[in-house]
């Protein structure tokens, strides 16, 4: 473990498939920064890269900004009892890049302003691949002065796209975004499928059909993946978090009063996909859900 004896400007808690590209971005603009990850391989990884890290969560105490990357809602709120945002660090500002649903976040965000600590709401989309190149779309919602504070900051990993003052806003944004990119990952799965039912070349289907009316960015990026033998298809972002993603917009569907006709579809297939035992396999493996109707 390596232990971090710096004052770091930027904290970063969370440094997964898609928190590590996001901190290394950060660390390479040349900001001072820390990452702690509970994952030893994710630390050592981000120690190979130069980056300041640690398993201790008391080593970004310093940072005046942290950035949260975390699974669940259950997870961020957890961070509550962790000491960690007392009140009594150096930490102001925290920067929620998950997507955990408005309740979480906004409950999260109304319990730290009685500590001093403001949040800004900003879900991420773009997958690995955007993490990497720094062209995440940002889904950034809070306190204006906030934002401009940080913006450079924000800025090495993405492009923000102001989604106004109310914290909530952002992860809000984000559930029009899941509901788009959930049901086109699934239809793309199912056309591909469709196609090898047909007796089609797949890979010849998916260059005819990419750039037309039909295609979209999900075919495009998962498409070549999902034509791989599954033994042999990378794993960038686990399939459950699609599973977990489709729950969180039904629900705030129903908050709303809107029926989600489709996005309850797609929920169900990549609950079936889960039930495959594909929960951490690449969410290109949707392809893999069972289509026979004798079955």
């Amino acid at each position: 473990m390596t232990t971090v004896t710096t004052a770091p400007l930027v904290g970063f808690l969370g440094i997964g498939a898609m928190g590590l590209p996001m901190a290394q971005r950060i660390h390479n603009s040349g900001q001072a920064l820390c990452a702690v990850d509970l994952n030893e391989s994710q630390v050592a990884k981000a120690s190979e890269l130069g980056i300041a890290a640690s398993t201790a969560l008391e080593d970004l105490t310093d940072a005046t900004a942290l950035f949260v990357v975390v699974a669940t809602g259950d997870q961020l709120r957890d961070l509550l009892d962790s000491g960690l945002l007392s009140g009594a660090s150096a930490i102001k500002i925290v920067v929620v890049l998950s997507t955990v649903g408005v309740d979480a976040v906004s409950d999260f965000a109304d319990k730290l302003a009685g500590r001093g600590i403001s949040v800004i709401d900003c879900p991420v989309t773009g997958g690995v691949s955007g993490a990497l190149e720094g062209r995440l779309g940002l889904f950034v919602a809070g306190n204006s002065a906030d934002v401009s504070s940080l913006r450079e900051t924000l800025e090495t990993i993405g492009t923000i796209q102001d989604c106004g003052s109310k914290v909530g806003n952002g992860q809000a944004y984000k559930m029009v975004n899941q509901l788009l990119s959930a049901s086109h990952l699934a239809v793309a799965g199912e056309a591909l499928a469709f196609a090898h039912s047909l007796g089609l070349d797949q890979e010849k289907v998916l260059k005819a059909v990419g750039g037309g009316a039909g295609g979209s960015w999900m075919l495009a990026d998962r498409g070549p993946r999902m034509l791989l033998p599954p033994e042999q298809r990378p794993t960038q972002t686990h399939l459950s978090i699609f599973v977990k993603d489709t729950s969180l917009v039904k629900t705030a569907a129903a908050a709303a009063g809107f029926d989600a006709r489709i996005l309850n579809a797609v929920a169900q297939e990549f609950q079936r996909a889960s039930e495959e035992g594909l929960d951490t396999a690449d969410d290109s493996s949707i392809v893999d859900v069972p289509r026979d109707l004798t079955m």
